[in-house]
């Protein structure tokens, strides 16, 4: 791959990992992924950054261990993997944050209904005295 395409990704990926707000990049690490190296610089940890390339690295390789397809359309069906698990996990964060929420609010009409049943009890319990 030319060296022109490889620094435009590893750029490509430091905005991508920089684009939430982050801090300035801080970090140079140099990772391999589909066998090419590129230097990604970011605010996140070395750790996280190599994580991430070996999960592109995974998804890239996985695709293209049949020989059938190339490294650039291997590249594409990865993100567009990458992309359809990103977007069912927040599809199921979104469902598991409306779950809690209903749960939260039916807590809250309990524990309600239960103050109401205590004082209804005292109240009773004074009646009979």
């Amino acid at each position: 791959m030319k060296n022109e395409a490889k620094d435009s990704i590893a750029s490509y990926l430091s905005r991508v990992m920089n684009s939430e707000g982050a801090a300035a990049p801080k970090n140079r690490v140099r990772v391999e992924i589909a066998g090419e190296e590129y230097t990604v610089v970011a605010a996140e940890t070395e750790d996280y950054i190599r994580r991430v390339a070996a999960l592109v690295d995974e998804k890239v390789r996985g695709i293209t261990e049949n020989g059938r397809v190339s490294r650039a359309d291997a590249v594409v069906l990865a993100a567009c993997n990458l992309a359809d698990e990103k977007t069912r996990a927040a599809e199921t964060a979104e469902s598991l944050r409306s779950q809690i929420k209903a749960y939260s609010d039916e807590i809250a009409r309990l524990r309600t209904e239960l103050s109401a049943l205590r004082r209804e009890a005292a109240a009773r319990a004074l009646e009979q005295d």
